[in-house]
């Protein structure tokens, strides 16, 4: 879906930032997965300019600030990648950002853009460096190279133009076009060239990250910065370039036409072209695996080691990539693997995940790359989501995009580095996405797995969140018809009813038939086999709980969005233990979250991670859980006593985990927002008590779909 088809315009755009102001940074600074090594100002013809330095070793990058309607978090898709293998230098032209914002026209001329980032090199020390202009700021580092021949060793310009002579009647009239619409709808104005520079299909998010950093300005200052961009002409230094150029330019290119990249590509002597076929404007944000692969391979990093080994002397080996977002997929993937290992003894399998996932698997003996020390973590994205018993998972989805590229660019330099036989994915929706946006960096079978399919739009009314929804999942469908092959093999984590019957937006399929045609069901994945958690007794003993007292559990997964339900469980024991004096409530907090607060309570125990929960879950007369799958699927397996108490505003815990458990007769839900602490403790206590009839889980998912992976593996063909 083109992005000028949101509804209302700019209406829809979530956060609105008021002019002359920047997005809330936390802790890491501008980029959420990689924290600046150096971060300064620089006080020039008395404006400040804000400058960070990213990355330890390597060769230095430096990224010439572009027109100032964005400032440097533009680069979050590429920055985190390239400080990996370079020191990387970023800055806010004067203007945008952290810089500071002189008043008039006379402070906004090329000469100062110029200046600028030559005195920021400078107070930086950097001696020998690659520059990177993306549109206009292509003319500044051409002049750089220019001048200082002996400083620059690379350029790399995408998306720019070596002058911005108005020489044609059609440039004349949008330029007045411009004008008239910067001065009279300042949205508008944003709005409009966000569309012109986002052109290619489902560029939604990036025309909305664009339209957030022209918020931190205001319409007075970009008008000053556009006319000194204006008029500028660095033709003749073009031609003085010595070093090696990379220019990088798509031909679908609405904002500076593809004529203007070919034409810098005759300028400059030696330069090399890559065309980006459909390809819009700025390459760096709408495909920067792309533009992180061609710039890191352009640029040359630092020597590395590396062992080739013979074909037939390599072991067998799996990557299984697993969701880090609480332990649910780490226990049923290692179930999977070890029924692989049961068909393959000779398989190896190396771990690509994160805490507390990680720490799960290392101590169940699995071996965890140790490249996942780079991998930025999920969950604490999450919990930045999340409100009050409250996280909209679509746009915590939505939102994480800068992850999902850091971590996939770490997958590819894995994947450069070792072989593996087969890429596992339990809801790797990194990897998914950008396989299907560079098919051609799959190297080996991929195999892809999930309980639930299609983003839900969870708010009445709310069109915004219902176009989103229906474009990213327009998204996922056109690239699995286009690249059926990415997915060897596509799981779907449970059985045909499980899946809701909604469509998945207007003009969409209906989420069901797609899914009958597009995966292979394996029934439900149990990490454990119910029969041998049967002996409640014996569990009890074997776990401290004594057979004279009722023990009820709260956990709430691996993050700290739980810390609410927690709370409203807590106020609500004083009554349960009343009316039962032997009652036990064991608190499971997650490794996250600051349990100072839970203590000092009689018959309340705290317990921030506890291993293996479901032999707990198992023989505990009441669990009070979120609604996430995997627990309460264990729960209902050993058939407990259960409460779930779904996130508000999550599509997968609200639609699709209740429509499961309502297919096993156990749909426990309640709505946390109409519980008072009360109320809690009277459901709590009827339902401890209430006989439980669910419907029996299936024991054989794991080994369905490690038989069905093993066919993958060893090349043959599957049916569904």
């Amino acid at each position: 879906m083109d992005p000028r088809a949101l509804p209302d315009r700019f209406s829809l755009l979530a956060g609105e930032l008021p002019a002359g102001g920047s997005r809330p940074d936390d802790e890491r600074g501008p980029y959420e997965t990689v924290q600046a090594r150096r971060e300064g100002t620089v006080e020039r013809d008395g404006v400040t300019l804000w400058y960070a330095v990213w990355g330890d070793s390597g060769p230095w990058i430096a990224f010439a600030p572009p027109f100032q309607v964005v400032h440097s978090e533009m680069l979050k898709a590429t920055v985190p990648y390239l400080s990996r293998h370079f020191r990387v230098l970023t800055t806010d032209g004067r203007g945008n950002g952290r810089s500071g914002r002189p008043q008039g026209q006379e402070a906004y001329s090329f000469d100062h853009f110029h200046a600028d980032f030559v005195a920021v090199l400078d107070a930086v020390g950097v001696e020998q460096v690659a520059l990177v202009g993306i549109s206009a700021a292509a003319m500044t580092v051409l002049r750089v190279a220019a001048e200082q021949p002996e400083r620059v060793t690379r350029l790399v310009l995408a998306g720019g133009f070596a002058d911005s002579m108005p020489t044609i009647e059609a440039m004349r009239k949008r330029l007045r076009f411009e004008d008239e619409l910067i001065a009279r709808d300042w949205p508008g104005y944003l709005d409009w060239f966000m569309a012109t520079i986002f052109t290619e299909p489902h560029s939604t998010k990036p025309y909305e990250d664009g339209v957030h950093f022209g918020w931190s300005t205001d319409a007075q200052t970009l008008d000053w910065c556009r006319h000194g961009w204006l008029a500028n002409d660095m033709r003749e230094q073009a031609g003085r370039v010595r070093c090696p150029t990379l220019i990088i330019h798509g031909d679908d290119d609405r904002r500076v036409p593809y004529f203007k990249g070919q034409e810098m590509h005759a300028l400059i002597p030696g330069s090399r072209l890559l065309t980006v076929g459909g390809g819009g404007h700025v390459t760096a944000a709408r495909d920067p695996v792309l533009f992180n692969c061609a710039v890191r391979d352009f640029v040359g990093g630092p020597a590395r080691e590396r062992t080739w080994t013979r074909a037939m002397k390599r072991k067998r080996r799996a990557l299984f990539i697993s969701s880090p977002i609480g332990l649910g997929h780490a226990q049923r993937d290692l179930a999977i693997a070890r029924e692989l290992r049961a068909v393959h003894g000779d398989l190896e399998i190396h771990w690509f995940t994160v805490d507390p996932a990680a720490g799960y698997l290392q101590r169940e003996g699995e071996h965890v790359h140790p490249i996942t020390a780079r991998l930025a973590n999920e969950s604490r994205h999450f919990e930045n989501c999340a409100g009050e018993h409250d996280l909209s998972a679509f746009f915590a989805l939505r939102t994480m995009d800068e992850i999902m590229t850091s971590n996939f660019m770490t997958f590819v330099d894995l994947m450069d580095a070792e072989h593996y036989d087969l890429v596992i994915g339990d809801e790797a929706w990194d990897v998914d996405y950008h396989y299907h946006e560079n098919p051609e960096l799959k190297r080996q079978p991929f195999v892809f797995l999930t309980d639930f399919v299609g983003c839900l739009p969870m708010e009445q009314g709310n069109a915004r969140e219902a176009h989103l929804c229906a474009d990213r999942n327009a998204d996922d469908i056109e690239h699995v018809a286009r690249y059926p092959y990415v997915r060897d093999l596509a799981l779907f984590v449970g059985n045909p009813d499980d899946v809701t019957e909604a469509a998945f937006g207007p003009g969409l399929p209906g989420i069901r038939e797609w899914t009958d045609r597009n995966f292979c069901y394996c029934g439900y994945c149990l990490p454990f086999d119910p029969q041998a958690l049967a002996d409640t007794e014996r569990l009890r003993t074997l776990h401290g709980y004594r057979p004279d007292e009722k023990i009820a559990i709260a956990t709430v997964g691996g993050t700290s969005a739980g810390r609410h339900l927690l709370r409203r469980i807590v106020q609500a024991f004083p009554r349960m233990k009343r009316e039962v004096p032997e009652l036990r409530l064991i608190l499971v907090t997650g490794p996250r979250l600051d349990t100072s607060e839970f203590h000092g309570m009689p018959g309340l125990e705290v317990r921030p991670y506890v291993h293996k929960l479901f032999e707990h879950l198992a023989c505990c007369d009441l669990a009070l859980v979120q609604g996430g799958l995997s627990t309460t699927m264990e729960l209902v397996a050993t058939r407990r006593a259960f409460l779930s108490f779904p996130l508000q505003r999550h599509f997968e815990q609200c639609v699709h985990v209740r429509r499961r458990l309502a297919n096993y007769g156990a749909d426990r839900s309640l709505d946390y927002a109409t519980l008072d602490p009360d109320t809690l403790a009277e459901r709590a206590l009827a339902a401890m008590h209430e006989p439980v009839r669910y419907r029996p889980v299936e024991v054989d998912g794991a080994a369905r779909a490690a038989r069905r992976i093993a066919d993958v593996l060893e090349n043959r063909h599957w049916a569904r």
